[in-house]
């Protein structure tokens, strides 16, 4: 007689809970996400990947990537940059924002975030010179800051920060073609002595206002006044900035702008995004077409999700 063996039991396929991961392992992946990613994706899988995406270690950096367009999307831009400032529990470090940012914004996080080291803000159209000098007074802990098409923010708003950053070391200044060079603005950067780096674009700063700002911030290694077409780079100007270790000047004085002239033709309202190197910040994320040019209204956006952190008017 044949003995009958018995079949071996069907193996199951293994199925691995991801909610069951524990918090500091969630919390080491997500760290490699932003604040949109973690806001819209992550925090939203189940109630245990949610609560790894409040550590507030994940919050330190708060990059917010290119803003939308419509008036519906920035409302729903603005709730998330003060969930992400929440979130921080008052030790956010840096602040990368765009176009949605606003002055209400700015003094939400300049009255939650004492710790703010670094502040980049891309083309904040509503961001007022008020708004900014309330925030940098809030925040004396600045080191590094950058302003690239903020219209609204003038030279008195660049004298306030002199005054209340003395820890400044990097200022970064693109004023797009929009608005005009403000005086007060040499005064403003005179005020920070412990400047390392200073870049001007698009600026009509002129030989005489640049050496005062050298002579000032006497630290300085690193100086870009490239595309400062009233800049003449002559002997005079290259002795002043014999100390500067990266010296980054006009390549010719063949093109002088006569800036009352350009901007009679109306130059100044064009709208203009330049391909700015950002220290700190991912460089691909500010190219034009990048893969974070994304815009909410736009994209497949179901407005009736509850996202938890939305307000709910």
């Amino acid at each position: 007689m044949e003995l009958q063996l018995d079949a071996p039991p069907a193996l199951l396929p293994s199925v691995r809970d991801w909610s069951e991961l524990p918090l500091d392992a969630l919390t080491l992946v997500f760290k490699g996400l932003d604040a949109v990613d973690l806001l819209m994706g992550a925090g939203l899988v189940c109630h245990s990947w949610l609560e790894a995406a409040k550590a507030p270690e994940l919050w330190r950096k708060v990059d917010t990537g290119r803003g939308p367009r419509d008036k519906e999307s920035t409302q729903v831009m603005c709730a998330m940059a003060k969930v992400a400032v929440d979130r921080s529990d008052g030790k956010m470090e840096v602040f990368v924002g765009s176009n949605f940012v606003t002055d209400e914004i700015l003094n939400y996080i300049g009255a939650r975030s004492p710790s703010l080291k670094g502040l980049a803000l891309l083309s904040c159209y509503h961001v007022t010179s008020q708004g900014f000098t309330d925030l940098v007074s809030k925040c004396p802990l600045l080191e590094d800051i950058e302003l690239s098409g903020c219209i609204g923010v003038s030279g008195d708003a660049m004298v306030a920060t002199g005054r209340a950053c003395l820890r400044l070391k990097r200022l970064v200044l693109d004023k797009t073609w929009r608005r005009r060079w403000d005086r007060g603005e040499v005064a403003g950067i005179s005020m920070m002595h412990e400047l390392r780096h200073l870049s001007l674009s698009r600026s009509d700063i002129t030989n005489e206002e640049l050496m005062a700002v050298v002579y000032a911030c006497p630290c300085l290694e690193q100086l870009s006044v490239a595309d400062c077409y009233n800049i003449v780079a002559d002997n005079a100007l290259r002795a002043k900035c014999a100390t500067v270790k990266t010296l980054g000047l006009p390549a010719s004085q063949d093109h002088h702008y006569d800036w009352d002239e350009f901007y009679a033709y109306g130059f100044g309202t064009a709208s203009y995004h330049g391909d700015i190197g950002y220290g700190w910040m991912s460089n691909d994320r500010y190219a034009s077409n990048g893969p974070y040019d994304y815009e909410f209204g736009t994209a497949s956006y179901d407005h009736d999700i509850d996202y938890g952190w939305m307000p709910d008017d």
